[in-house]
């Protein structure tokens, strides 16, 4: 049987198995659910969808073209996805695509490196709320520039060889209005919203039903939904920084569906998926190296 058959088998196993479970304790279901929007009014709508908009407009603009030229389209691209968090960064390489000012392959490789937590994401959250220490946050966020740098380099090389990636960039084909800018940034921050609460409801009620102890909850809900895999693994007593920086590298299933949303298709997301995993592996290796030395 074929890997995606297995896969396919399993997913739909977990899904009756959780909808019987939901429906005799409707309660795991209500609460969570709560908290999930409550999740995603408090922190995901504030630090993602004003950034949408603007990346969208600014992406379109005559100086970010000069910019371009002058520091590359990846640099821009990069640092628009740390400012702003995901899915900011498979937008942007999407417009840049449709608008041929880079080629296909450039975009799915922009794609691997460049969708990760904001910085308000994991500065104030994570390091202020969750840890109470912005000390940690900033360690965390430096540890995501080096990771993404690090995927950027093995990917170029394991994916591409020898290819030479580079951008097309002809000139914009013009501004994007304020109402186009709006209304698509919303229509993506909806599917945004609900995946994250989708996966964090799906990772509380496979922890319930389970009944795991807090590290193997902290672990299911980092695969799923990195920012409560990141709430569960600042509640463990030991090893809660190395948690937090997996979960933070790998973003979880929800972030992976919300590229291939925002993609829809039109590129692959498999040098995404691939650069999730070197990209969760570095920043859990840099985390036990600065708790040990």
């Amino acid at each position: 049987m074929k890997t995606r058959s297995i896969f396919s088998a399993l997913t739909d196993s977990l899904a009756i198995i959780l909808f019987v479970y939901l429906l005799v304790f409707p309660q795991n279901a209500s609460e969570p659910t709560r908290n999930a929007l409550y999740f995603c009014a408090q922190t995901l709508i504030p630090s993602l969808f004003i950034y949408m908009v603007l990346a969208k407009m600014i992406i379109s603009l005559p100086a970010t073209d000069w910019l371009a030229k002058r520091i590359g389209t990846g640099s821009i691209v990069f640092v628009s996805g740390l400012l702003c968090g995901c899915p900011i960064g498979a937008k942007i390489a999407l417009s840049l695509y449709e608008s041929g000012r880079i080629d296909k392959r450039y975009a799915e490789y922009l794609c691997s490196f460049t969708n990760n937590a904001s910085v308000s994401f994991v500065v104030g959250y994570v390091g202020g709320e969750l840890f109470r220490s912005r000390g940690i946050g900033i360690r965390l966020f430096i540890f995501q520039i080096i990771a993404s740098a690090v995927t950027a380099f093995l990917i170029k090389r394991l994916m591409y060889g020898k290819v030479h990636l580079k951008s097309i960039y002809s000139e914009s084909a013009g501004r994007v209005p304020l109402r186009e800018a709006v209304t698509d940034s919303a229509q993506t921050m909806i599917s945004v919203c609900a995946c994250a609460v989708f996966f964090i409801v799906a990772a509380s009620s496979i922890s319930g039903f389970l009944g795991l102890p807090p590290v193997w909850d902290a672990i299911i809900k980092c695969l799923l939904e990195f920012s409560s895999g990141c709430a569960a693994g600042a509640r463990l007593d030991s090893g809660a920084l190395g948690i937090c920086a997996f979960s933070i590298g790998f973003t979880g299933l929800s972030v992976f569906l919300q590229v291939k949303s925002v993609v829809s298709g039109k590129l692959s997301v498999k040098p995404f998926a691939v650069g999730k995993l070197i990209s969760a592996m570095v920043m859990t290796l840099l985390s036990l190296l600065s708790e040990a030395l």
